[in-house]
C-alpha cells in the first residue's frame, strides 16, 4: 500500500512521518492568519473604530490619571507596538505622560527586572510614564471591590481602582480551561489578589470530589464556563473604560487588533480565532499524530501540552496519540515534580482541591489524558518523567508508529495535525 510522507516541525527542525495513505482520514490544518503589513497602523485603525464603545480619545478627559494594564513577560502580545499608540492618544487628549501608569498584569508570576519591563513596552514609551508591577500578595496595594455570585472576594490592584480611567491590553489566544485568553483576564488573574486567583481557578474542578473538571472549562468555550464567568464578573466590577487586544499567528506575528468595550471587542477577537483555528470533524480517529508546531510551541512540557490538549479533541477514548514535541527545556520548574510524583489524576485532583496551583493542574490535565488515551511521546523529555505521567516515551517516529500499530492492530483511522498548538478540532 502507498505511504504518504509528512514533515512535522520538531523544535528548530522537523521529523519525517510516513504512514499508509489508506489510514488517513484527513490532515487537520488551520487557515493561516496572515501577518499585518503595517502593525502600528492596524492598532491606530482599530482604536479609531472600536467595538461597542466610543473611541478612547472621546472617553478620557484632560488631566485624568490613567492606568494601562499590560501583559507580563510570560505573554507575547506585541505591546511594544500597541502601547506607544495608546500613550500618544492619551497625550493628544490632554493627559500628561506623568499621569499615565503601565501596570504589569503579573497574576501569580514573579515580578520583573527593570530591563524586562523596558523590553515589554519597547523603546518608545516616554520615561515619565510609570512602569509598575502588580504584586498579588502585597495587601497594601490591594482593594476589595465586591464579591462574585460564586462567592469570590474580588480584590484587585489599588492603582487601577483609584485611577480615573483604566485601559486593558492583552493577547487573545485559546486557553485550555478559561476558553480564551485576553479581555477580562487582564483583571483576573492579571491584577488580582492571590486568594482571588486561587478561588477563580478552583472553579474549573467539578463540584463534587472525584468528579474531575467541569466539562464547560475547555479550550474555546465561554458558554457556561464558570472560570470565564467569574473572571468577567470581576472585570466588570473594575469597570475598565477600553481594551486593546492583539492576536498573533503561529509565527508570533501580529495578525489582528481589536479595541473597544470589554466584552464586545474581546468576543470579536475570539470569533476571529475560531474562523481560522476551529476545524470541524465528522468523527474521531483511532490515531492522532500531532506536532504542536515546533519552535516555541514545543519548547517545554507546558507548551507541548497545549498541542496535546487540542489533539485530544480528535481522538477516540482509548485511542492512541503520537505527540511529536521536542520539549528541549523539559519541565519549566521544580514546582511540577511533586504533582508528577503523585502518579494518578485521582491523587492530583485531591491535592488540587486542597491547594490549587497552575503547575499542578497542567500535570493533572496531562495525566488525565494519559489515563483516557494511550500517549506515545517523541521528545527530549526525561523518560522517567514521561513514564511517571503514564505516557510512553519514544526516541523516533518509526519507534512511536511501531508501538502505536501494535496497540491498534487493524483499527488505524488517522488524523495528522501539523500545527496542533493552534488547531482546535470540533465534532460537527
Amino acid at each position: 500500500m502507498p505511504n504518504k510522507e509528512f514533515d512535522l516541525k520538531y523544535g528548530k527542525g522537523s521529523l519525517s512521518v510516513r504512514i499508509p495513505e489508506q489510514d488517513i482520514i484527513s490532515v487537520l490544518e488551520t487557515s493561516k492568519m496572515e501577518k499585518l503589513a503595517y502593525p502600528r497602523a492596524a492598532v491606530v485603525d482599530a482604536m479609531k473604530e472600536p467595538f461597542g464603545t466610543k473611541t478612547l480619545g472621546a472617553i478620557v478627559k484632560s488631566k485624568e490619571k490613567v492606568v494601562i494594564v499590560c501583559p507580563d513577560r510570560t505573554r507575547t502580545a506585541k505591546m511594544d507596538v500597541v502601547l506607544p499608540v495608546i500613550v500618544k492618544e492619551l497625550n493628544d487628549s490632554g493627559i500628561d505622560h506623568s499621569d499615565i501608569t503601565i501596570l504589569f498584569a503579573t497574576g501569580t508570576h514573579r515580578l520583573h527586572t527593570p530591563e524586562e519591563k523596558k523590553k515589554i513596552v519597547g523603546p518608545f514609551i516616554p520615561p515619565e510614564v510609570k512602569l509598575v508591577d502588580h504584586d498579588c500578595k502585597d495587601e497594601s496595594n490591594l482593594v476589595l471591590i465586591g464579591t462574585s455570585k460564586r462567592g469570590n472576594k474580588i480584590k484587585v490592584n489599588k492603582l487601577a481602582v483609584e485611577a480615573d480611567r483604566v485601559v486593558l491590553c492583552g493577547g487573545i489566544t485559546y486557553h485550555y480551561f478559561a476558553g480564551f485568553g485576553g479581555g477580562r483576564k487582564s483583571v483576573l488573574p492579571g491584577i488580582s489578589a492571590f486568594e482571588t486567583i486561587q478561588f477563580n481557578h478552583k472553579l474549573l474542578m467539578g463540584k463534587e470530589p472525584g468528579s474531575g473538571e467541569d466539562p464547560n472549562c475547555i479550550t474555546g468555550n465561554l458558554k457556561g464556563n464558570p472560570v470565564h464567568e467569574d473572571m468577567l464578573e470581576a472585570a466588570k466590577m473594575l469597570k475598565p473604560d477600553f481594551i486593546v487586544n492583539t492576536i498573533l499567528n503561529e509565527d508570533r506575528q501580529l495578525a489582528k487588533v481589536v479595541a473597544g468595550d470589554l466584552e464586545a471587542a474581546h468576543l470579536e477577537g475570539c470569533n476571529y480565532i475560531n474562523e481560522s483555528a476551529k476545524i470541524k470533524i465528522d468523527k474521531k480517529a483511532d490515531l492522532v499524530i500531532a506536532s504542536p508546531g515546533g519552535g516555541t510551541c514545543d519548547l517545554n512540557f507546558v507548551q507541548s501540552h497545549k498541542g496535546m490538549e487540542n489533539a485530544s479533541y480528535a481522538l477516540k477514548d482509548g485511542g492512541v496519540m503520537i505527540l511529536i514535541a521536542e520539549s528541549s527545556e523539559g519541565i519549566p520548574s521544580d514546582a511540577y515534580m511533586p504533582w508528577i510524583e503523585m502518579g494518578s489524576s485521582e491523587a492530583i485532583e485531591e491535592g488540587l482541591r486542597k491547594n490549587f496551583t497552575i503547575p499542578g493542574h497542567t500535570v493533572y490535565s496531562a495525566v488525565h489524558k494519559a489515563e483516557k488515551f494511550k500517549i506515545i511521546w517523541v521528545s527530549k523529555m526525561d523518560k522517567n518523567i514521561v513514564k511517571k505521567m503514564g505516557m510512553t516515551p519514544a526516541d523516533s517516529v518509526p519507534e512511536a508508529l511501531s508501538k502505536a500499530y501494535e496497540i491498534l492492530g487493524d483499527n488505524r483511522s488517522t488524523y495528522v495535525m501539523p500545527l496542533a498548538y493552534t488547531t482546535l478540532p470540533t465534532l460537527s
